[in-house]
C-alpha cells in the first residue's frame, strides 16, 4: 500500500515510522530533513504544506492510497493571540491535507489529534465525578492546542459524509501519552497526577498497532454509511479514563500492554509507599 505520511521528521512519526517502513511504500514529507535529535530522516521530501503551491503538492497526494497526517506547526509566543493565530494555520493545513486527498483520489486520511480536544473532562475526573470519557462526548478543549484539533473533527466529518462530491475516509486519534513514564516528574505531585498519565499511556508497538489498523482495515463506515470514526489513543490500562470500545469493534484494536505492568515497581513506590 502506498502511505504519504506528513511531519515526518517530528516526535510522532518517529514512532510510527519502523513499523511503516516494514510494512507500506512509504511518501514522507515534512518542512525539514531532521528530526528532533538532528538526524536525517532517510527517504524526506521537503515541502510546506501550508505556503507551497498545489503543482508541488499534488504528485505526492496523488501516488498515495492513504495519507498520514502528523503534521503541527508549534506556537513561538505564550500569548493568546500568537497561540490562535499558529493552531488556526494547523486548522487550515489539515484542510488542505483533506482537499488534496479529496482531489487527488487519495481513499483515506488519518490523522494524529489528542486527547485535549476533549481535555476538559479530566476536571469532573479528578473531582470523582466522571469516570471515563469517550469519542462520542461532546468535544471539551480547554487550550487553543485542543481546540484545534478538535476543530480537525467536525471539518474531518464534512469531507468523509460524501456532501463535497464523493466520501474521504477519515480517521481521528487522539494519542493521550505516547511516552514512557519518568515516575520522578511525579514525587512531589498530587497522586492525581501521575494516574492521570498511567490511564492515558500508550506504548509505541500499540501505537503503531492502532495507526497500522487504521489504515488497513477494509471497511470503516458508521452505521449511517459515513467513513469516519475518531479513536482514543491509550494502551489495554487497567487504570482507564478514555474509551477505546470503538476502536476495538472497528478495527479490531488490540493493545498489548498496560502501565500497571509496565511500571509496576513506580506505581508501588510512588502510590502505595513501598520500595
Amino acid at each position: 500500500m502506498r502511505v504519504l505520511l506528513t511531519g515526518a521528521t517530528g516526535y510522532i512519526a518517529d514512532q510510527l515510522l519502523p513499523a511503516f517502513r516494514e510494512r507500506y511504500d512509504l511518501g514522507l514529507l515534512d518542512v525539514r530533513e531532521e528530526d528532533g535529535s538532528g538526524r536525517r530522516v532517510e527517504g524526506i521530501e521537503v515541502a510546506d504544506l501550508l505556503v507551497d503551491d498545489r503543482s508541488k503538492l499534488e504528485p505526492y497526494f496523488a501516488d498515495a492510497e492513504v495519507v498520514v497526517h502528523t503534521g503541527h506547526r508549534k506556537p513561538v509566543g505564550t500569548d493568546t493571540q500568537s497561540q490562535y493565530d499558529v493552531e488556526r494555520s494547523n486548522v487550515d493545513m489539515m484542510q488542505r491535507v483533506y482537499q488534496l486527498s479529496l482531489e487527488c483520489g487519495v481513499r483515506r486520511v488519518v490523522a494524529a489529534s489528542t486527547n485535549q480536544a476533549a481535555k476538559w473532562y479530566e476536571q469532573p475526573y479528578y473531582a470523582g465525578l466522571k469516570d471515563r470519557v469517550s469519542p462520542e462526548d461532546y468535544p471539551r478543549p480547554d487550550s487553543f492546542y485542543g481546540w484545534a484539533k478538535a476543530a480537525y473533527e467536525p471539518l474531518g466529518f464534512l469531507y468523509a459524509c460524501g456532501s463535497l462530491g464523493r466520501k474521504l475516509e477519515v480517521i481521528q486519534i487522539r494519542i493521550v501519552v505516547p511516552r514512557e513514564i519518568d515516575a520522578e516528574l511525579f514525587v512531589d505531585e498530587p497522586p492525581e497526577r501521575y494516574v492521570r498519565e498511567l490511564a492515558g499511556y500508550i506504548s509505541e508497538r500499540d501505537l503503531q498497532q492502532l495507526f497500522c489498523k487504521s489504515i488497513e482495515t477494509s471497511e470503516v463506515e458508521d452505521e449511517y454509511g459515513v467513513p469516519f470514526h475518531i479513536f482514543y489513543g491509550v494502551s489495554n490500562n487497567a487504570r482507564t479514563f478514555w474509551s477505546i470500545t470503538n476502536a476495538r469493534k472497528v478495527i479490531g484494536y488490540e493493545p498489548q500492554d498496560d502501565s500497571e505492568v509496565r511500571f509496576a515497581e513506580d506505581i508501588a513506590r510512588l502510590l502505595h509507599r513501598r520500595t
